[in-house]
């Protein structure tokens, strides 16, 4: 279970026992309907905090396919370009001169493609040129179909992209801190509650029994094990690939990863052990849906993480 979810059932025990020897105990100004009630909208917060992460995760992998595209791009056209360019003819050769610089930046990044891919449009447009002007005229440059102006295409995106997913962060992070300041709260409440049970089990010997139903120790279960992000990638693009919040790794508990395909698998049917570097799950097939989420067990129970969902893109 999750932190507001251990939360909640310490509501829902604290209630019972309210409810079959004190009905009309209050904290302050608030009983125990509106302690209920106070439990009760964790699972609106909580259900907001997961549409967030939907629409993170979703912006990310946009993001991410747009990038493998840009940097796959900036690899194959330059060898396209030499494929086409006849290097013993010297105004050819020189154009093949003007792919160095690109050659020159491994596009293993971002920001590392987008700056091949400027130098390389630059090449392109003088090469395509030069081919047109041929007798008899010869296509632009291409691979898989596409050229420079796909590259080109492909590069004004890729900034507005990744700018959508840090809007989409700051969303999760809002969301996030609601739940967390709600469910602390609600804490607190049952806390308060709890002490003033047991001041009025001093003379009633079996509400003093019947606090023993109330679970006191949900603090001592496991953190959660954090994932930072899901993308899709890996061998022949249809893994998933999941990276862990740092610092969020108990080394000294039982982390699993966990997962299923919507509409193959019923529940969490597949699992493995989490790796704090990282894991990749897959392959699998374009269209289908894979929902995930950790697991954390130690000797005093177990938390899981809230689920991630990812749709396979082509």
């Amino acid at each position: 279970m999750e932190y507001y979810q251990a939360i909640q059932n310490r509501s829902a025990q604290t209630i019972a026992v309210i409810e079959k020897y004190l009905p009309q105990i209050a904290v302050g100004q608030t009983g125990a309907a509106e302690l209920k009630a106070a439990s009760g909208s964790l699972d609106a917060l909580a259900l907001a905090r997961d549409q967030a992460l939907v629409e993170f995760d979703a912006a990310g992998n946009v993001a991410q396919q747009n990038f493998l595209a840009l940097q796959s791009l900036t690899y194959a056209l330059p060898a396209a370009a030499e494929a086409e360019l006849d290097d013993t003819v010297p105004a050819e050769s020189a154009l093949i001169d003007l792919l160095g610089p690109a050659y020159g930046i491994a596009p293993r990044t971002s920001e590392r493609a987008l700056e091949r891919g400027k130098k390389l449009v630059g090449a392109l447009q003088k090469i395509d040129a030069h081919l047109a002007g041929l007798g008899p005229k010869r296509r632009p440059v291409t691979a898989g179909g596409r050229g420079a102006a796909e590259l080109a295409q492909l590069m004004a995106a890729q900034p507005g992209l990744e700018q959508t997913v840090e809007h989409r962060a700051a969303d999760v992070t809002a969301a996030r801190t609601a739940l967390r300041v709600a469910a602390v709260a609600v804490d607190r409440l049952n806390k308060r509650f709890y002490a003033k049970l047991q001041s009025e089990a001093r003379t009633n010997p079996a509400l003093d029994s019947a606090l023993g139903q109330i679970e006191t120790e949900s603090a001592h279960l496991p953190g959660t094990l954090g994932v930072r992000n899901i993308l899709q990638g890996g061998a022949e693009g249809r893994q998933l690939l999941v990276a862990y919040d740092p610092g969020s790794f108990d080394a000294g508990a039982t982390n699993t990863l966990e997962w299923q395909v919507v509409g193959a698998d019923a529940d969490f049917a597949h699992s493995t052990t989490a790796d704090p570097s990282g894991n990749a799950l897959g392959p699998f097939a374009a269209g289908q849906t894979v929902r995930l989420r950790t697991r954390v067990t130690n000797a005093n129970g177990t938390t899981t993480g809230s689920v991630r969902t990812l749709v396979l893109a082509a």
